[in-house]
């Protein structure tokens, strides 16, 4: 093809036909200028459609780490809802002179910390390599990001504040009162019965009552923020099972 324009070019020149020449330059300049904004339209097609597909890769990852988020959710808020029944139990039974026994363990009620952390890995991956930007629905965008600051800047510190403050002050007070079968039964070198007091002696003492109080209160708020995360991870599911549809939609 190159070869053909050359001859052409070469005839007018030797024709001294000038006035043919010039409209032919000009024919072959944009011809030339065609050339390139085809060949840019074609490489920003493949990267668009590049793009998609790996962006369609994306809100996969992403539904499959909340969905995973709401199992988690949901297994901690029936595991807190057993300690709030077991905390229940002991505040009546610290009320009966006669119960020489709790008919629950104390350990996971009064001392037992709750630990649960989202699935960000792909939203940790997204942000640390840039590829942020393949997310073209704004709204998304702006959910997912409340989403995960959310947790962190209310969740995390409300469970940091509640594992802190068991660690470091109930515990120590509860590892002096009286003897506690923390993860089993009584072993063979510790054979003696445990729990010597008897409840309605623990509802006697201040710490206990309060102690008592305290984790009812802490382990109610940390519910709350449970429910209103799982709600904001089934929002999130159906907002990335609708984007997930509509790019998986033929053109």
């Amino acid at each position: 093809m190159i070869k053909f324009f050359r001859t052409i070019r070469k005839k007018l020149i030797e024709q001294n036909k000038a006035r043919n020449y010039f409209l032919y330059a000009i024919g072959e300049i944009i011809l030339v200028v065609i050339g390139i904004l085809l060949a840019l339209q074609i490489n920003t097609w493949s990267q668009m459609h590049k793009d998609s597909k790996e962006e369609l890769v994306i809100l996969e990852k992403l539904y499959n780490n909340i969905q995973t988020d709401t199992l988690n959710l949901n297994y901690w808020l029936t595991n807190i809802k057993t300690q709030l029944n077991d905390l229940k139990i002991i505040t009546s039974e610290i009320k009966d002179q006669n119960l020489k026994q709790f008919s629950v363990d104390l350990y996971k009620p009064l001392l037992s910390v709750i630990f649960m952390d989202l699935e960000t890995t792909t939203w940790q991956n997204l942000k640390s390599t840039g590829k942020i930007s393949l997310l073209k629905n704004a709204s998304l965008m702006d959910s997912l990001q409340t989403y995960y600051t959310r947790f962190d800047l209310v969740n995390k510190s409300w469970q940091e504040g509640f594992k802190s403050y068991n660690r470091n002050i109930l515990a120590p007070k509860f590892f002096e009162f009286d003897d506690f079968k923390f993860f089993g039964q009584e072993s063979d070198v510790l054979n003696d019965a445990i729990q010597h007091i008897m409840p309605y002696k623990y509802g006697e003492d201040v710490f206990f009552r309060n102690a008592i109080r305290y984790r009812i209160g802490a382990t109610n708020k940390i519910k709350d923020l449970f429910e209103d995360d799982l709600a904001r991870a089934t929002h999130m599911l159906k907002m990335l099972s609708k984007e997930i549809a509509l790019k998986n939609k033929p053109n």
